[in-house]
């Protein structure tokens, strides 16, 4: 069961170049660009079940002047892909599909355009299929939904053959989504806050709708750092399955928790989920069923991060020493995930 530790001081030796090159608390010099009056920043540190540090910098939202917390609601942009993952790991479980199906079972409306490609290729990026922010008529500027993704690919050509080659896009997380739906005949919103947010006890934790209330609710900014302005929305922030979960620290390192213990799934699944199953652009990274898979200290990474309009996120955890380091940010610009790992160095221990 989570725990949270109140109080921990801010260990010794962290980041001992930039507490060197600035004078104080090291970790408040590392995040200093959020602090103040302007887009902030939520981290916490996970291990072993218990939050061992978490602190917040600068503001949720810049007009109300609220500041950002450990409750604040982020938008999690890519760091989502995990979940609708899960979603579909959780029906597999369930008996009620196999990843290796192909795609067009569920979403026939595929059937004469990606007859071959499965759930294991969307969950990988190898599956082919365009990106569909690519897609979109550039005369109309209105957002679209999951379905809408689904239409625009229903009348476009492979643009790689399945399985060949990682290309990572938007496009098969969010057809995921509606898979979900199609198996389980309930929302994806309603399938994740059933069989994921309510069993880890994610309270704050939801799918974007336009007519709910996101509580603490961080806005997103972007621009530069002396002409910030509001970039919350665009047109493709409507599409759930690809980036479309909202979250806090506090709710993620329940995650994490949950994680550590292969809660949800069992723990050959999780397992493979985790495992380095394709390689990426990036020959230091692979990919799994939605997540990335690195090294350090000769020990595996699991991490995915996410950027949309007006945010920028980072998840990292080693399984093998329960650790997990997570910063939410409601700004496009800066570096979560070099943060991260610079974090995750310093609590390695």
């Amino acid at each position: 069961m989570l725990q949270v530790v109140p109080g921990l001081a801010v260990f010794a030796g962290v980041l001992s170049v930039i507490a060197a090159a600035c004078p104080g608390d090291p970790v408040d010099a590392l995040f200093a660009s959020y602090a103040g009056q302007q887009p902030g920043a939520s981290i916490a540190i996970v291990k072993h079940g218990s939050i061992v540090f978490e602190r917040s910098y600068g503001l949720a939202n810049l007009q109300t002047k609220e500041r950002a917390g450990s409750h604040t609601n982020y938008r999690l942009a890519s760091v989502t892909k995990p979940f609708t993952a899960t979603a579909i790991s959780i029906l597999a479980d369930r008996g009620s599909l196999s990843i290796e199906d192909p795609v067009a079972r569920y979403l026939p409306e595929l059937a004469q355009q990606a007859p071959t490609v499965t759930l294991r290729h969307l969950l990988t990026h190898t599956s082919g299929l365009p990106e569909y922010e690519t897609l979109l008529p550039k005369d109309d500027p209105a957002q679209i939904v999951d379905r809408d993704v689904l239409a625009l690919l229903a009348k476009q050509r492979l643009a790689l053959t399945p399985g060949t080659r990682y290309r990572y896009n938007n496009t098969g997380y969010a057809l995921l989504a509606l898979v979900v739906e199609r198996v389980s005949k309930v929302s994806y919103a309603e399938f994740l806050r059933k069989n994921i947010f309510e069993p880890l006890k994610m309270t704050a934790s939801l799918v974007y709708d336009p007519q709910v209330t996101i509580p603490h609710r961080a806005l997103g900014y972007s621009g530069s750092p002396n002409q910030l302005g509001p970039a919350d929305q665009n047109r493709s922030s409507a599409v759930l399955g690809d980036g479309g979960v909202y979250s806090s620290v506090h709710d993620l390192a329940r995650w994490i928790d949950a994680l550590d213990h292969s809660t949800l799934l069992a723990p050959k699944r999780l397992a493979e989920a985790t495992s380095a199953l394709v390689a990426t652009d990036e020959p230091a990274i692979k990919y799994g069923l939605g997540w990335r898979i690195s090294q350090q200290r000769g020990e595996k990474v699991v991490f995915h991060t996410g950027t949309t309009s007006g945010f920028k996120n980072a998840l990292v955890w080693v399984p093998s020493r329960k650790l997990g380091v997570i910063i939410l940010t409601n700004r496009r610009q800066g570096e979560p995930i070099k943060l991260a790992m610079l974090l995750l160095d310093q609590f390695w221990n």
